[in-house]
């Protein structure tokens, strides 16, 4: 792309926070509707009792699919639940690259040699912006795992479990497990963290520019499966909150021991391997997908950037 006098070039124009938030959204969206009958199966696996334990995620979706109405069961409580997922990545791409460029320009202002963040501020970034998307969207999370886990017979739609919630528990119901969910900020900026130091160690080594549409999808995917291992329990201990239906509801604490009493501390991991397969293929797709908007975006944000500047040269 030509270079204007006066003009920041192409090259060392960044996508602001907006672009971000649209591209991961986007990008969220789509890969959320082709891993959605993973998503259902492994929340019913978490959910199982002992006698249905030693059921696989095939065998949970092949039960979905023959016994709740085919493709309908195993979409359950997509609406929903694509709400979330949008939120949830717009809020979280926008805090997190808004955080990010504060922090630059921190590290600059103190005369450090380099923007550049170190471990402890990608990690406290990544989890600072994951804490403020969970909290404007556990409420529709929450109704949409009672819609997940209500079964073929279920006929409530959002509206009807959102006022069973409501009166079963009280506003405070709406954010169930969001004190795990407080732990839980670290997944997304251990699994952005991880991606950015694969991908730095990748292109530094084999003396590459870019990725490629496959290696974004690999690294991503590697990166959310580790994030997925090292906090699976509390994964697990905020679907079992969500998804108790009782009036009392139980804290972190107490679901905690409850769980350890029952299946000792390997209860803790029950559905792990799931959760890795889902987190997998919809994290790959995630970052393929927003990766591929965010250059179109970046191209699109650039023509009005040059357009301002350009004005203001004119005056």
């Amino acid at each position: 792309m030509s270079k204007e006098v006066g003009i920041l070039p192409f090259e060392d124009y960044k996508l602001p926070p907006i672009g971000h938030a649209i591209s991961g959204a986007v990008g969220s969206t789509i890969a959320n509707l082709f891993i959605y009958p993973l998503d259902i199966s492994t929340t019913r696996l978490q959910l199982k009792g002992d006698e249905e334990k030693k059921q696989g995620l095939l065998d949970q979706i092949k039960t979905i699919y023959e016994q709740e109405g085919g493709l309908k069961g195993l979409y359950a409580g997509l609406g929903s639940d694509t709400v979330a997922t949008v939120l949830s990545s717009f809020i979280y791409f926008y805090c997190y690259t808004a955080l990010r460029n504060v922090q630059e320009k921190m590290n600059t202002n103190m005369g450090k040699s380099s923007a550049q963040l170190n471990v402890a501020q990608e990690l406290f970034l990544g989890a600072e912006a994951a804490l403020i998307s969970r909290f404007f969207t556990t409420p529709v999370s929450n109704i949409t795992t009672r819609l997940q886990t209500a079964g073929g017979d279920n006929k409530k739609g959002f509206k009807e479990i959102a006022m069973e919630l409501l009166k079963s528990k009280g506003i405070t119901g709406f954010w169930t497990g969001y004190r795990a969910s407080i732990v839980l900020v670290s997944n997304p900026s251990i699994t952005y963290f991880v991606f950015e130091k694969i991908k730095s160690i990748y292109m530094r080594t084999q003396n590459k520019q870019s990725l490629t549409a496959l290696q974004v999808f690999l690294f991503s995917a590697c990166a959310k499966s580790i994030a997925t291992m090292i906090t699976y329990p509390f994964i697990f201990l905020r679907t079992r909150m969500v998804g108790n239906q009782a009036k009392k509801q139980d804290g972190i604490v107490d679901t905690l021991k409850a769980v350890i009493a029952k299946d000792g501390y390997t209860g803790l991991y029950k559905g792990m391997k799931a959760q890795i397969i889902k987190g997998f293929f919809n994290q790959g797709i995630m970052y393929m997908i927003k990766d591929y908007v965010a250059t179109y975006l970046a191209l699109v944000f650039y023509h009005s950037f040059k357009l301002k500047m350009r004005a203001k040269l004119a005056q």
